[in-house]
């Protein structure tokens, strides 16, 4: 559904009513901002009292004024840098919803389907692009692991398992994972029938290793790469089609990279440590340039220019990470859900290029994992999982 931002629909509606946007609370840095403000203002009262009884101490309000103004340009500056960032994110995951969509339409037209091995993986190839964008929704909140419900249906088991068993040991041609054997150039494991030696790789500790798991995300890239090369490998794609196929793909991976780099990147310590300690100050001396006006104002001035100044410090730390669940993010289950209705419109139709027989048996090209599968005439259907690797 599309949303109309001309005409939000972020009215509060109770008892038959509308009411507008000034009497909402979820959305708003009240709850952010008012234990600071009220600890300043009831610092201004105590401060009202001291100069009522000491008039020497108060400040003239000139003065003051000065300062005000330089610190609202700082505020409003901190701000917009915020919402570039929040801006950012909005356009990278347009360009991603579109991408994904435009991924899963060519995919779906322009694949062809010799085997009913090539229809389970064309399928499952789409699904892996609408994995893809909640893979990210759900990395860059820093929620690991595929438990999560809306991953069901999306994965396959092949995935799965290999995801569970990530951290299990591996072997490298002949030689086990554990053998960390003394590092050589040349280490011959076996000697070929006429005579020359074979050389296998083997697995040591060269120190640029990491133990860091790769992000979902890019895995799923490394899935969708790979069947791409599966396609233009067995002539199911021209090569023109191919390298769009690989420019989308990679673009994914830049989008990414770009949501990264906003949750990664964060407001100068320098410049966000000074704006507060320029804020607080200017805080803790208005009220000796107030006292003088009495204890009544004093109060009232003092909340009122420390709900508006440490609000808008409170909106600028709303904005700077806009992939979160608070009601000033952006709707990112609302984008994946589009996808995955996109996904869902290609899924229920006859592809273009389909299988046009009834029956069929797994095709002998080479890829990393066979199903057997039977079809029926109103359509393919899975019989058994995945049974082994080539």
């Amino acid at each position: 559904m599309l949303i109309d931002t001309a005409r939000p629909t972020n009215v509060v509606k109770a008892f038959g009513l509308i009411y507008p946007d000034v009497l909402r609370l979820r959305g708003s840095v009240i709850f952010l901002s008012f234990p600071p403000v009220l600890l300043m203002t009831g610092y201004g009262v105590g401060i009202a009292f001291l100069v009522q009884e000491y008039p020497g101490l108060s400040v003239n309000i000139t003065v003051l004024s000065l300062v005000s103004l330089v610190l609202s340009l700082m505020l409003v500056f901190r701000t917009n840098s915020a919402y570039d960032r929040f801006w950012e994110g909005r356009r990278t995951w347009q360009d991603l919803k579109v991408t994904s969509k435009n991924l899963i339409r060519s995919i779906w037209v322009g694949v062809a389907e010799t085997s009913i091995e090539d229809s389970v993986q064309k399928r499952q190839a789409m699904k892996n692009i609408a994995a893809f964008a909640v893979a990210v929704k759900r990395y860059l909140r820093d929620e690991d692991g595929i438990e999560y419900a809306d991953y069901d249906g999306l994965l396959s088991p092949e995935f799965r398992l290999q995801y569970s068993t990530r951290g299990a040991a591996y072997t490298y041609g002949s030689i086990p994972a554990n053998a960390n054997a003394a590092r050589s150039s040349t280490a011959a494991a076996a000697v070929a029938p006429d005579g020359s030696p074979v050389y296998f790789a083997q697995r040591v500790n060269e120190g640029w290793e990491r133990s860091d798991e790769t992000p979902l995300p890019s895995q799923l890239l490394y899935e969708l790469q790979k069947y791409i090369e599966y396609i233009q490998d067995n002539k199911l794609i021209h090569v023109q089609f191919y390298a769009s196929l690989l420019t989308s793909i990679n673009s994914m991976g830049t989008l990414m990279g770009v949501c990264e780099r906003i949750l990664s990147t964060p407001i100068p310590l320098a410049y966000r440590v000074h704006i507060n300690h320029a804020l607080y100050l200017y805080l803790l001396l208005l009220p000796f340039a107030l006292g003088a006006y009495g204890i009544a104002k004093t109060v009232i001035v003092q909340f009122i220019v420390a709900f508006l100044m440490i609000g808008v410090d409170s909106i600028s730390r709303e904005l700077q990470n806009p992939f979160g669940y608070d009601g000033n993010d952006l709707p990112l289950d609302s984008y994946c859900e589009s996808i995955l209705v996109e996904l869902s419109y290609a899924l229920q139709r006859r592809a273009p290029k389909s299988l046009e027989a009834t029956e069929d048996t797994l095709s002998q090209r080479p890829f990393d994992n066979k199903a057997t599968v039977t079809a029926s005439v109103s359509g393919i259907a899975v019989a058994s999982a995945i049974s082994g690797t080539n």
